[in-house]
């Protein structure tokens, strides 16, 4: 295997950042598991997290880099970003769950959420989570009682919605006016939130916390979110008297597939991100904030490889020649909410120079169409289709729909394959329903 990671020279990620498994390797994972299977690429993975902390290590700088475990947080995954060094962003208590069960220790846990239950924040709490993120006014009383109630004050960050439209599909712009998440900066309610937390004992404020979306490939929505964050931060300190002790910026760095210029590269995404904090506190006798950045997509993405069988070949009536797989928007709902796109090849065949074009459709009960105009080299019921970076929002925005069991997860480490996941069964499908099947001879009401 190949992990090359080299940047192209205008610091955008290069197609030797991508995952190298060996076709003969991946078909033999695919006779061995079966498909549809997500291939997760264990030494591209840790490739990349090292790349991460090396791009945000700083001389006098703190930098955590945080993983999204909503990209992927099978307990395996938690358990190598936790072993390299990397902090745990979950936003739910399965993620939390999982991470726990995986060795992670709750200190190294942030847990978000726009609407966290009682149950979460109990578990968030007892567990002992580093930080908890405020993202309204009623969790705020809500942490604050739950705090106050076990004795040990709660260390939080306040989400801050500083009004800035990534430039990305506005399905996942989360720092726009309009958006869910946060306190906007723009009225005054992040100020507002802020004191509320500070007058509230059982509430240990430690900093901020920003997102601004997902899919970003333009650097400069970086560049305004950090300006804003330092700027409110300086503020907090110089005219209310409250040191901000922590700045996360949150995630959202897109891959090279995702936009025909290529993505930036962690290197580039640390620099626009460190400048203003430098320019600053560089000559400033105030103590620098701790930087936290959350990465999840740009971490596990490219390490992922989706493996799907042919089963149909047929002509459609504007005579484009149609595929359609084992799998489908089950698996990988992205091309169907965003109209992702992936590269793809045949796996038996890697290098096709083909000039006909095929349509690429998922097995549901929809268009469900996956890949549009992909170049193969006539591909056959029972041929295996590689699909590349695809180890983030895939198993973890995995359906039932049709009642498709989800599909198996395996990790690759350069010598053999093991399941991480296994291949849901469709009795523990079935088993979920509640069905009282009425007795011989007696009628339902």
């Amino acid at each position: 295997m190949n992990h090359n990671s080299e940047q192209a020279v205008d610091g955008r990620t290069s197609d030797s950042d991508r995952s190298a498994l060996e076709a003969r390797d991946l078909a033999h994972a695919a006779h061995q598991f079966g498909t549809p299977l997500l291939v997760i690429d264990e030494r591209q993975l840790r490739s990349t997290m090292r790349r991460f902390r090396s791009a945000f290590a700083r001389d006098g700088w703190r930098c955590d880099v945080v993983y999204a475990a909503k990209a992927l947080g099978l307990k395996a995954i938690a358990n190598i970003a936790h072993a390299e060094g990397l902090a745990l962003d979950v936003c739910s208590e399965g993620e939390l769950q999982a991470a726990l069960q995986a060795g992670v220790p709750a200190s190294r846990c942030l847990l978000h959420g726009c609407a966290k239950t009682d149950q979460e924040l109990a578990l968030a709490l007892r567990s002992g989570v580093g930080y908890i993120v405020l993202d309204h006014h009623a969790e705020i009383e809500s942490v604050a009682r739950m705090a106050a109630a076990s004795g040990a004050p709660a260390p939080v960050l306040v989400r801050i919605n500083v009004g800035v439209a990534a430039q990305t599909r506005s399905q996942v712009q989360t720092s726009a006016l309009e958006s869910k998440f946060g306190f906007p900066l723009t009225d005054g309610q992040a100020l507002r939130a802020i004191r509320a937390v500070r007058e509230r004992s059982a509430l240990d404020f430690r900093g901020i916390h920003c997102h601004i979306g997902s899919q970003i490939v333009d650097l400069a929505s970086y560049s305004e979110e950090i300006e804003r964050l330092v700027d409110f931060a300086s503020q907090l300190e110089l005219e209310h008297g409250v040191p901000c002790g922590v700045i996360n910026v949150g995630g959202g760095l897109g891959i090279s597939s995702e936009d025909e210029r290529g993505a930036p590269t962690p290197e580039a995404w640390a620099q626009v991100i460190y400048e203003p904090l430098e320019r600053t506190f560089a000559a400033s006798p105030r103590t620098r904030p701790q930087l936290m950045v959350e990465p999840g997509r740009a971490i596990v993405a490219r390490a992922g490889t989706t493996l799907y069988t042919i089963v149909v070949r047929k002509q459609l009536g504007t005579g484009r020649t149609a595929l359609i797989v084992d799998g489908g928007m089950s698996d990988n709902p992205r091309p169907a909410l965003y109209e992702a796109t992936y590269p793809v090849r045949l796996l038996a065949r890697p290098s096709s120079h083909s000039d006909v074009r095929y349509t690429v459709f998922g097995r549901h009960c929809e268009s469900d169409l996956l890949f549009r105009d992909v170049p193969l080299d006539d591909p056959q019921p029972g041929d295996v289709l590689q699909v590349a970076d695809t180890g983030a929002y895939t198993y973890s925005m995995a359906s039932n729909y049709n009642r498709f069991p989800r599909p198996a997860v395996a990790l690759a480490d350069g010598r053999s394959f093991r399941l991480i996941a296994r291949r849901e069964s469709l009795h523990h499908l079935l088993d979920l329903d509640v069905f009282d099947e009425p007795r011989p001879g007696e009628a339902r009401a």
